[in-house]
């Protein structure tokens, strides 16, 4: 049986794509059934414009029309009712504290993200939108726009992410013109989280997108050891810490991340 899930999702191209992971909308009609998926902790943040039904996050019903999802460090359930009509856009890591911070210096503001003139310009403007490519285009192009003049190639956070996300050795940082202690409070700032923590969490969430994919589903002490674990023990307890879920279940119930 097919999903009553709408779900469409666009991953911005070149600049664009040194702020934000994704653009993406999630919709479930008025005479389907809700639907309840997991996510996986990724290190991001997010805007998230609410047109349809409250949705619920770990049993916690949320209604505000526009929210700021802080960085993600643990796994949730996300409940969609009949009626859901929902559009956002996902933060890369790191970038979902600069851009309110360099939007609020902008607009001259000291408020949360979510009530900036920005943000709420487009929200009224994706009330108006009844198409999901349309809303997609809108928010690709509005923030392309808004970033254009808020990057700086030599963020260190930025660099350190990157490096990260290339490897699994924390070690691989030293080749920054900052210190340890520059780094960590870095992360602490903008992510809220060590960047070890980091770290376990791109691994986690590695291995769990190379089991939705059908990868070594048998061969579960391999994956572990290509994903940078001691062995599958470890690999198992890091999932469970972090996802909510060992990769044996995971494989199991066939969730979506």
């Amino acid at each position: 049986m097919s999903s009553p899930l709408l779900f469409d999702i666009h991953f911005p191209q070149g600049h664009l794509a040194l702020w934000l992971q994704a653009i993406w909308s999630a919709q479930v009609p008025m005479d389907q059934q809700g639907v309840t998926r997991r996510l996986v902790a990724d290190a991001g943040s997010g805007v998230l414009f609410n047109i349809g039904e409250p949705i619920l996050v770990d049993q916690q019903a949320l209604h505000d029309p526009v929210m700021f999802e802080s960085t993600n460090k643990q796994a949730h359930f996300i409940h969609l009712p009949s009626g859901t009509d929902l559009i956002g856009v996902r933060f890369q890591p790191g970038m979902g504290r600069l851009f309110q911070t360099k939007l609020a210096k902008q607009e001259s503001t000291t408020g949360p993200l979510q009530t900036s003139e920005f943000i709420q310009s487009l929200f009224v403007r994706l009330k108006d939108c009844l198409i999901t490519q349309e809303r997609i285009d809108l928010l690709d192009k509005a923030f392309y726009q808004r970033v254009s003049s808020m990057t700086d190639i030599h963020d260190p956070v930025l660099k350190a992410v990157e490096l990260l996300q290339q490897s699994s050795r924390v070690d691989l940082l030293d080749a920054l013109p900052l210190s340890q202690r520059q780094i960590e409070r870095q992360f602490q700032h903008r992510l809220s989280m060590s960047p070890k923590y980091f770290q376990r969490l791109r691994r986690v969430r590695a291995v769990l997108l190379a089991l939705k994919e059908g990868r070594n589903h048998t061969r579960l002490a391999e994956l572990a050891i290509e994903y940078g674990f001691s062995d599958q023990a470890h690999m198992t307890r890091e999932c469970q810490l972090i996802a909510g879920i060992t990769p044996k279940r995971y494989i199991n119930r066939k969730l979506l991340p």
